[in-house]
Order: structure tokens, then C-alpha cells, then sequence
């Protein structure tokens, strides 16, 4: 299991919910955990290292939307020396992309 943190500074909008970020990075693959935080700064837990690694070539800099529309720009980057199991909420069913696409 692999660990991602995903923030944005000040923070992704304050309608973002643990769902609406998991939905945004199911786009780099299965996503296991998805988490807010009050400070507006989200943790997210990706089932295979590549779908992590895909999120943070592809996903950086991408515009987050939250299901009230909100959005903000977020910054991905990987949470160094965290240890993780997978503490789902839901499953995921994203799907796997080849390719980073163009944001």
C-alpha cells in the first residue's frame, strides 16, 4: 500500500469533501482512502504504487472541483516515510490511464 498527500495552500475549498477528492484522483487509478481535513488539506491512499506515481506526474497542478463547485488549484506530492493499509470507505472503480493527459 501506498500513501499520498494531496494539498493545496491555503487549502482545497472548504465544500470539498473526502468523496469529491477521492472522485478527483480515481482518475490515476484505485483509490483505497480519501480524507479532509478541517485545515482544508487532504490524505489519500492509492492501492498500487503506479496509480500513485501517475497521480503525481498527472494530477499536480489540476484544478479540484467540489460537489457545491467550488474549486481550487491543488499541489500532490508524496507523504515520505508513512506507513499505510488500505482504510476504505468505499471502493474504487477508476479505471487505469496509460498516459498523463494534458491539463
Amino acid at each position: 500500500m501506498t500513501s499520498l498527500r494531496d494539498r493545496r495552500l491555503p487549502g482545497l475549498p472548504p465544500t470539498g469533501s473526502w468523496q469529491d477528492l477521492k472522485d478527483h484522483m480515481r482518475e490515476a487509478g484505485d483509490v483505497c482512502f480519501a480524507d479532509v481535513q478541517h485545515d482544508g488539506e487532504g490524505v489519500v491512499e492509492f492501492l498500487r504504487r503506479e496509480d500513485m506515481e501517475y497521480a503525481l506526474r498527472c494530477l499536480d497542478r489540476t484544478e479540484f472541483r467540489s460537489h457545491q463547485g467550488e474549486t481550487a488549484y491543488i499541489r500532490v506530492y508524496e507523504e515520505r516515510g508513512a506507513t499505510s493499509y488500505c482504510r476504505s470507505r468505499s471502493r474504487s472503480r477508476g479505471r487505469k490511464p496509460m498516459d498523463c493527459c494534458s491539463h
